[in-house]
């Protein structure tokens, strides 16, 4: 038997959230323990108080006796239920060992490695009993991302945002970004420069280098395991570019045509859209490019991307980058120069 029929009759009776008031929280039953509600729109994880006894005024009279002594002398204390707790404690749930269950430890979340502990925390608030998957696609991680900065960007004026945030997050609302680079912006900064850490993150400058070090480590080490299939690594193969031209590639153009970009990226790496080329160069430098350009020449072999690929894979183990950490994870070595844009379309400037 999971709950006793006390547990269910209580949750049922669990019309509103004790944090917000949103009604009709989701419950939540595991073996053994007390019924739970976790509210749907703030993320409150809650016990349902007992179902009004029946009697005059509508059939809601005085609340039956509660045989529980520590429950009896707090109903006798005329003193508010929170009175000595941290205000940021009102509304939550403790378990059986005084623990927060919004903070619960992640060591072994399968999530932590996708994002930071705070969004992990909310997003298995959000969905209570319902199950979250291990491996979210890139349509449900960029939901993620996309609802949380909206929640955090929501918590400057809404007092409802703030305490959703402040019940998840172990890092200050005031150090938290109000926009910080979107789930797609990194993504595209990371196919841009062949997974470079340091290279994707001088593509997102202007934003907090802590917030984007956090971003970059955990989008990085999404696409290189439950996103992979989402990289141009897995992207279908490109027909065999001409020789002739790939022989004209050995000494780059100013300027790159769109059967020039094809060509390059077909010799290098097997596909037709792939990274920048100024990502290329700048990741690799022209020389390596060269060389790489000669080998496919020569033996059909194409040795960056098998750098590529082994690069991203070593950056797929855990990493040590907590909320706001100073890491972007572990990654290649940037390559010489800078950035003049991440244009990667039918024709990329060289330079």
């Amino acid at each position: 038997m999971d709950v006793s029929d006390v547990d269910v009759a209580d949750a049922d009776a669990a019309s509103a959230c004790v944090q917000c008031g949103h009604p009709h929280p989701s419950l939540i039953r595991r073996p053994l323990r007390p019924v739970r509600c976790s509210c749907r729109s703030c993320g409150a994880v809650f016990r349902p108080g007992p179902p009004p006894a029946p009697g005059r005024d509508g059939g809601r009279g005085a609340p039956a006796a509660d045989p529980d002594p520590a429950h009896a002398s707090a109903a006798d204390d005329p003193r508010p239920a929170d009175a000595g707790r941290d205000p940021m404690d009102a509304g939550r749930d403790r378990d059986d060992a005084g623990r927060d269950p919004a903070r619960a430890d992640l060591d072994g979340d399968p999530l932590a490695a996708f994002m930071p502990g705070r969004m992990v925390r909310w997003v298995r608030a959000q969905a209570g009993p319902e199950p979250v998957p291990d491996a979210p696609d890139r349509a449900t991680l960029a939901r993620w991302y996309k609802d949380f900065d909206a929640l955090v960007a929501a918590a400057r004026s809404s007092p409802e945002a703030r305490a959703a945030v402040e019940r998840v997050s172990d890092v200050p609302l005031d150090r938290l970004p109000v926009k910080p680079p979107a789930f797609s912006k990194v993504c595209a900064a990371l196919h841009a420069t062949c997974y470079d850490a340091g290279l994707a993150a001088s593509r997102l400058a202007g934003a907090d280098p802590a917030v984007v070090a956090e971003r970059i480590g955990h989008l990085r080490r999404w696409l290189a395991t439950a996103g992979r299939s989402t990289t141009w690594l897995e992207a279908a193969p490109a027909p065999d570019p001409d020789p002739a031209v790939v022989e004209e590639l050995l000494t780059p153009p100013r300027s790159f045509t769109t059967d020039q970009v094809r060509a390059l990226f077909g010799a290098l790496f097997g596909v037709d859209k792939g990274p920048s080329v100024p990502g290329v160069r700048e990741r690799f430098g022209d020389e390596r490019v060269r060389e790489a350009l000669l080998a496919y020449l020569r033996t059909g072999e194409r040795p960056l991307r098998e750098a590529v690929a082994a690069d991203l894979a070593a950056g797929s183990g855990p990493g040590l980058d907590p909320d706001l950490g100073p890491s972007p994870g572990p990654g290649p070595a940037s390559g010489p120069g800078s950035d003049p844009g991440p244009g990667s379309g039918a024709r990329a400037d060289a330079s």
